[in-house]
């Protein structure tokens, strides 16, 4: 099971919510002091493929959204699927040359939630930081040519074996509202399966 990220450690960089629930999450993704997750990236040739299967992701996200002919109550009960059962998400970008990455998870507003970023301690206001060591997580495919300057994308990740019913529910949660595992990477001798996309569903972000 993923190591839970130190509640000492980040705040979600929001208004206080009542019921804030941290998600799961790979440490190696998130690390704030120790990190893991930052690299000088190197030049990589355009990869039509990915940004295909990106777009067809946020126009299926978007079809979704404004679907009118899907009741409002089994759109939020489908929902409430992934807020039960949400897998780690970060966003990553290349920011001249070296990828930076901010955890994204669910946080409880009012009777229903919202998307929102989680700042590690001493990090921007923002929540980005560089993540040093992503070449030892061994993504495969790699994710730099995926990651073009001046844009961002959401990774969300689950176990690609389940050791719980929990890992089963995120794996599933995966597959079900971000789409297709697209590759895998390895942490601590366990490997986890990964889907890129360009947005994240059902619930808001900030603005």
């Amino acid at each position: 099971m993923a190591p839970r990220l130190p509640a000492s450690a980040a705040r979600v960089s929001q208004r206080p919510l009542h019921g804030a629930v941290l998600s799961l999450i790979a440490g190696c993704l998130t690390f704030a002091s120790a990190g893991c997750f930052h690299f000088a990236a190197k030049p990589a040739p355009p990869n039509p493929a990915a940004e295909q299967q990106i777009a067809a992701y946020a126009e299926q996200q978007t079809a979704l959204r404004r679907d009118a002919s899907l009741p409002k109550e089994e759109l939020d009960e489908h929902c409430d699927q992934l807020a039960m059962a949400t897998p780690g998400v970060e966003e990553l970008r290349n920011n001249h040359g070296s990828i930076e990455s901010r955890q994204w998870t669910l946080v409880a507003n009012g009777s229903a939630s919202r998307w929102a970023f989680v700042r590690p301690k001493d990090a921007p206001p923002d929540g980005w930081a560089p993540k040093p060591g992503i070449g030892r997580l061994d993504f495969q495919p790699p994710l730099e040519p995926a990651l073009t300057a001046g844009s961002s994308h959401f990774l969300a990740y689950a176990p690609v074996e389940s050791h719980s019913p929990e890992d089963s529910q995120k794996s599933a949660a995966v597959r079900e509202f971000f789409g297709a595992a697209q590759g895998d990477f390895t942490w601590r001798g366990r490997k986890y399966s990964y889907t890129l996309t360009s947005g994240l569903p059902c619930f808001p972000i900030p603005q």
